[in-house]
């Protein structure tokens, strides 16, 4: 009682320092993963926020462009003026905004009036189908408005975001809208020499949900509508904030920064691939884990050693004296397990005077049978014939082995000649009647031929004498053409008295 109390307690106290380094490790882990979070949505924000300032002081000055073209044709005699004059007049404030595409001004059937282009007499250009022309004219209160991708008329189709506002006339009717165009490329080049990890984005939507631009970027991803995600709706309800989420562009999982800008109806994000983030982290956490799990295996190991030791060595010579007296290919006793076994039975009868027979069980015309047929087959019938063995004899102390090559033998304690006779013949008939074919063999199915000894020995008896009379009563069997059941001949000498036989 004393010896289990002394187990327990120690085993208690190994469980308590282990869990201990297991509680400890998992703390900082934790804190390491907190802190490594926290320092991924810190420099998401500061890139976000630099983004947005540039961004939106971009937009600014665009929008004083177009403010500045909206004044120039409040002047009734400006279209009079000659082309350079007016020219100055409605896009002199264009000039700085060096990142806008076209600076369009167009009537209200979407003729073009004027552009910021090179000054030319003439030029002709019709916009009345874009959405940026069409939501002015469908509706005066739009004010600043951001249309949706597209491609350039007037840059070679180079995809484009356009930010236009209306005209009207002195009585309040729509008469016409000036635009100014923001190339994806050129918003894209701000991006270039971000570092955001090799699955980190930057994603500019519109107040809608509609996703202008990407970077990286990739013309497929881009104008789609994603107002109807769960993922978009939140960076269109609040004016900015920081979560986790699954990407709906690309299924990927990122901390997303987002922001609306001031002035515009848009929505900046700048969003890290939580994989990427962690990398570095998971790395640590492994070696740390591999680390503690090993202290604690120790800790805990120690307790068990011995006990685990002892164990590991008895299975450990368990498992070798089955495989030393195992035979591989047909799993009966080999050779050796067959000495063990008639040594110690040969005692027994001679302490206790009782009988013991013994059978030699040959495979007839086997070598034919390879030769004809592969060793593989071979194998099988040797596997069959040491079933059919097992399935005959049912006692305990019975035991079959194999012998040698396709001889196999079996010892059978408290066993008299009759009994073995009987034994023998139901083995020959069951190998007769697996019914393997055998046509090297006058049977032309795989037979056995079987030799039979049975003794009542006493001391000073030979057991090289007895083995000698079941291995002749085999060759007799062999002599007598095979597939037959044979023992020694009455009289034949043998010190410790064979017991007689039937008429073979």
């Amino acid at each position: 009682m004393k010896r289990l109390f002394s187990e327990v307690y120690l085993h208690l106290i190994a469980g308590v320092i282990a869990l201990g380094i297991l509680g400890i490790s998992a703390h900082t882990l934790w804190m390491d993963r907190q802190n490594t979070w926290h320092e991924a949505e810190k420099s998401s924000r500061n890139v976000l926020t630099t983004i947005a300032r540039d961004l939106d002081g971009n937009l600014e000055l665009l929008d004083l462009s177009l403010k500045g073209a909206m004044e120039g044709l409040r002047y009734l005699s400006v279209q009079q003026l000659p082309p350079d004059l007016q020219y100055r007049m409605l896009f002199d404030r264009a000039v700085s905004a060096s990142f806008m595409g076209t600076l369009l001004v167009v009537d209200q059937d979407g003729n073009l009036i004027a552009d910021a282009g090179p000054v030319i007499a003439s030029r002709s250009l019709n916009v009345s189908d874009r959405e940026y022309f069409v939501a002015h004219k469908e509706n005066n209160h739009i004010g600043l408005y951001v249309s949706r991708p597209f491609a350039s008329r007037t840059r070679s189709g180079d995809l484009s975001i356009g930010f236009s506002r209306r005209l009207s006339d002195s009585a309040g009717r729509f008469a016409g809208v000036v635009m100014g165009s923001m190339p994806l490329a050129t918003i894209n080049q701000q991006f270039d020499n971000l570092i955001l990890g090799q699955q980190g984005a930057i994603n500019l939507f519109r107040y809608d949900g509609i996703l202008l631009t990407r970077y990286p970027y990739d013309a497929g991803q881009i104008n789609q509508d994603l107002g109807a995600s769960p993922h978009v709706q939140r960076l269109l309800q609040a004016k900015s904030g920081t979560f986790d989420s699954i990407s709906p562009i690309d299924g990927v999982r990122r901390i997303i920064s987002f922001e609306r800008l001031n002035k515009y109806p848009l929505v900046l994000t700048v969003a890290l691939s939580v994989d990427e983030i962690f990398s570095a982290w998971q790395r640590k956490a492994l070696v740390l884990s591999l680390a503690t799990l090993a202290l604690c295996c120790a800790v805990v190991g120690l307790t068990y050693l011995f006990q685990r030791e002892l164990k590991r060595r008895t299975r450990a010579e368990t498992k070798l004296r089955r495989i030393a007296r195992t035979d591989d290919l047909t799993r009966l006793p080999n050779r050796r397990a067959f000495r063990e076994t008639f040594e110690r039975e040969w005692r027994q009868a001679i302490r206790s005077g009782s009988v013991l027979s013994l059978l030699f069980v040959d495979a007839d015309y086997f070598k034919s049978f390879n030769d004809r047929y592969g060793h593989g087959r071979g194998d099988e019938v040797l596997r069959g014939i040491a079933s059919t063995l097992e399935t005959n004899i049912r006692r305990p102390r019975d035991v079959a082995a194999r012998y040698g090559g396709e001889e196999f033998a079996i010892v059978l304690p408290e066993t008299d000649l009759a009994g073995a006779r009987l034994i023998a013949e139901n083995i020959r008939q069951t190998i007769i009647a697996m019914g393997i074919a055998h046509e090297g063999s006058p049977y032309q199915t795989v037979t056995a031929s079987i030799g039979i000894a049975s003794v009542q020995p006493s001391r000073g008896s030979e057991r090289a004498a007895f083995l000698d009379a079941a291995d002749q009563a085999l060759y007799q069997a062999k002599a007598a053409g095979r597939n037959c059941v044979r023992s020694p001949e009455d009289g034949a000498k043998f010190q410790g008295a064979l017991l007689p036989h039937e008429a073979a």
